[in-house]
């Protein structure tokens, strides 16, 4: 379980506040572009038809009254008063209706007819006559593409197939250019006018949405830490076993303090000669020493994977795992071991370690709970804890035959325990550091 508040505002700033300034750029980037291609796409289509409007002109007013075409104007070509006509039109035109930059007209054989910068290339062979564009307006198809000049300008280049008013067949072909520089900057200026207000309205939503977080991260943070508090002073009145089963039970819904048998191991120490001390002694020193020597005992069973179930006067219960037999024995010795070393303690202790099958579960009523163990093998460990003399350990026979040789050179069998309320004596071992 971590101590640590759920860190709300930082992966707001890192997610909602980066990832959606990030997420909103693209999508920015999409729409301009998207719209761009959209606009540049029909602007293409009114090129093509301003085209075809300039050839049914040029064809009306030139060709149909000569009775030529682009496929005749070949033949006809030295014709200086029919070539005067049809640059004479074409020019009017450019210059007075379409305003296109450059146009360029050919016919089928690719010869050009009419050239709007040029006119010294009239009656010539295009040079790019097998170029993808001019192929595919032969086909009656369009093509387009954009040239950016080094002088920073910016056209579009437009072939676009001639067709016959009558047969519709394709009798030539026009390329027109046309500067789209003042166009695009246009477009670009539009588009960002466009975006303005979504834009702000984005900025301010997700500023009062970081208000909104700021504000609920402080709560969280204060809240969490309030129960972290709370939760720290509940554990020093309560077991670690208390404090899990309830955890578990919430985080796992396990129904709370259910109660199931475990092997386990038992271990009670006692303080000798602790009650008429405290007879004698001031309240407040005799809280002061008692605490002092329980600090010691729980560093040591903390040390060991034990868990303290309770403090009952001067005695403290506790519990190890099960098959942690030599490690509750290792406790005990240490405990009797560290007594005798310290100079500030002057009491004594008994310890007693026993192992067996208890009942783990929840003990009391419906108000007031406590989550122990109890079995046999409890009384048994407080009687063994009862029996020790200061400085001893008291083991059972099964706890010894758990123990390493190492171990089992601490120990020597003592007189069998005759329990109050029991037949039957049980066979114990006595150790000491």
């Amino acid at each position: 379980m971590s101590n640590k508040p759920f860190p709300l505002k930082r992966y707001y700033i890192l997610y909602a506040g980066i990832g959606g300034m990030v997420f909103y750029a693209m999508l920015f980037s999409f729409f301009i572009h998207a719209e761009r291609q959209a606009l540049h796409q029909q602007y293409i289509e009114n090129l093509v038809e301003k085209g075809s409007a300039f050839y049914r002109d040029v064809y009306r007013d030139v060709l149909e009254e000569n009775h030529a075409s682009f496929d005749t104007i070949q033949s006809t070509i030295q014709s200086e008063q029919l070539r005067s006509k049809l640059r004479d039109k074409m020019e009017e035109l450019i210059s007075t209706d379409f305003g296109f930059a450059k146009v360029k007209v050919f016919n089928r054989q690719g010869l050009i007819l009419y050239d709007h910068e040029d006119s010294a290339n009239e009656g010539e062979l295009y040079d790019d006559i097998q170029g993808k564009g001019f192929q595919l307006a032969l086909q009656g198809k369009t093509f387009s593409k954009q040239e950016d000049e080094p002088d920073g300008r910016r056209f579009i280049e437009v072939y676009i197939p001639a067709f016959d008013l009558d047969s519709k067949q394709v009798v030539g072909v026009m390329e027109i250019y046309e500067d789209v520089t003042r166009f695009e900057d246009m477009v670009y200026e539009a588009l960002q006018e466009a975006l303005v207000i979504p834009t702000l309205i984005f900025m301010l939503f997700n500023i009062m949405l970081f208000w909104i977080v700021f504000k609920a991260d402080k709560v969280i943070t204060k809240n969490t830490c309030l129960l972290i508090k709370v939760r720290e002073q509940m554990e020093k009145y309560l077991s670690k076993s208390t404090t899990d089963a309830i955890y578990s039970s919430v985080t796992e819904e396990k129904e709370l303090f259910k109660g199931e048998m475990q092997d386990i191991v038992i271990f009670f120490s006692d303080i000798r000669g602790f009650t008429s001390y405290s007879e004698n002694e001031k309240p407040e020193v005799v809280v002061e020493n008692l605490n002092k020597l329980f600090e010691l005992q729980a560093e040591i069973i903390h040390k060991y994977d034990g868990i303290i179930d309770k403090f009952v006067g001067d005695e403290i219960m506790a519990m190890f795992p099960k098959h942690a037999s030599q490690a509750a024995v290792q406790a005990g010795l240490d405990i009797q071991q560290a007594i005798q070393d310290s100079q500030d303690i002057n009491f004594d202790v008994g310890v007693g370690v026993h192992y067996g099958e208890a009942l783990l579960g929840s003990i009391g009523t419906e108000d007031r709970r406590d989550y122990t163990v109890i079995g046999n093998i409890v009384n048994t460990g407080a009687r063994f804890c009862g029996a020790a003399k200061g400085g001893e350990v008291i083991i059972s026979q099964v706890v010894y035959e758990q123990l390493d040789d190492a171990y089992k050179a601490h120990f020597k069998l003592s007189e069998p325990l005759k329990l109050k309320g029991k037949e039957e004596v049980i066979e114990t071992y006595v150790g000491k550091p």
